[in-house]
């Protein structure tokens, strides 16, 4: 529609220059220094296109081909700016219109959710936890300050829900769903506002799994005080960059795993409930091939921060121990789905992927 629009402009702009500078060129040949001025020219360009019947301001009848010129003018003008004002009127009440049914459909998706992530911030860091999220599957609604950048983002990534409004408020929290999601990521620049998101989400769900970006050590531990998993991208970079150093390969290999669009393999956890048909089990038990590409990691032990890595098949499973696997997406479902059936319940932890990578590298496990 802005295409259409800019050529029509062009077009009008094309038919006022040729009108202005044709008579101006006819009354130049005719009168010599006498001519018409070129305000006159163009006047008369104007009065001709509108047909608003004002009178001639200049004499076409004692210039040769001004009347013919007119004609002319009259004929491909009525065209081009009838072309121009439809084109106009179709940009400002379709434009109008569609942004007001956009707003419908998106308010339609974000009321259907439930047990949702909400993402505040689409920007620089924003936007690949939005990629992550759609590849992972999860259902989730991005709250951003201006539509221009929702739009932008679902044309990039496809459609989701989204809305545009302040995350900082509880109003807009209270419309992306706050009081039925399981969790949010505030991925905004600023620390406070990421503090004042995670004091107004812990009072409107107390239950609401949260995770925030910081930059400062300082609020880092405040953001710890209130419950919320605090992810500090300076310093994950940091480790990024020493890891690229001491061990480029295994670095290359994480790399390769989360760009691939067509393979989606991630780093996933799965933590074993009270009355899951695994508590209790060995994990040479447990036949991981028959559900596809399901490799188990590690085992963090519940109620301890010990991890044990590759753990051996004797290892016995305990209610609250948590599963981490590298596994391909679908593969994953079929486990969860196969385990739930057979009464086992299954709680995703909304952990960055990026933390337990490093986890892995830093121990030098991987």
């Amino acid at each position: 529609m802005k295409k259409s629009l800019v050529i029509a402009g062009s077009l009008l702009l094309g038919i006022l220059c040729v009108g202005t500078m044709g008579y101006y060129g006819l009354s130049a040949l005719a009168l010599g220094s006498g001519s018409w001025s070129v305000a006159d020219c163009f006047y008369m360009t104007i009065i001709t296109l509108t047909t608003v019947g004002f009178g001639e301001v200049i004499d076409v009848a004692n210039v040769p081909g001004a009347r013919f010129f007119t004609v002319f003018i009259l004929v491909c003008g009525l065209g081009v700016s009838a072309y121009f004002i439809s084109t106009l009127t179709a940009f400002l009440v379709e434009g109008e219109l569609g942004n007001l049914f956009w707003r419908k459909r998106m308010r339609k998706e974000i009321d259907k959710l439930s047990d949702h992530v909400i993402l505040c911030g689409g920007g620089r860091v924003g936007h690949y936890i939005l990629e992550e999220l759609k590849l992972s599957g999860l259902k989730f609604v991005l709250i951003e300050q201006t539509e221009e950048k929702i739009l932008e983002l679902q044309e990039r990534y496809g459609n989701f829900p989204a809305m545009a409004g302040d995350a900082t408020r509880d109003e807009d929290l209270l419309a992306v769903g706050i009081k039925k999601a399981m969790g949010i990521i505030s991925a905004l620049a600023d620390d406070k506002d990421n503090l004042c998101i995670v004091v107004t989400c812990r009072q409107l769900n107390p239950r609401l799994r949260i995770i925030t970006r910081c930059r400062s050590v300082e609020f880092s531990s405040k953001l710890k005080l209130l419950g919320a998993d605090v992810v500090m991208p300076n310093f994950i970079g940091g480790l990024r960059m020493a890891s690229q150093m001491v061990r480029p390969k295994t670095v290359n290999y994480l790399d390769i795993m989360l760009r691939d669009k067509e393979n989606i393999v991630r780093i996933e956890d799965v933590v074993i409930s009270e009355k899951s048909g695994l508590a209790g089990k060995e994990v040479s038990a447990i036949n991981f091939r028959e559900y596809g590409n399901l490799l188990l990691l590690a085992i963090m032990e519940a109620g301890t921060s010990k991890i044990n890595y590759n753990p051996v098949g004797s290892y016995c499973l305990q209610s609250g121990d948590t599963m981490v696997f590298q596994a391909e997406m679908e593969a994953l479902r079929r486990f969860r789905k196969k385990i739930l059936s057979k009464r086992l319940e299954v709680k995703e932890n909304l952990v960055s992927v990026c933390q337990i990578i490093f986890q892995l590298l830093l121990s030098g496990h991987v």
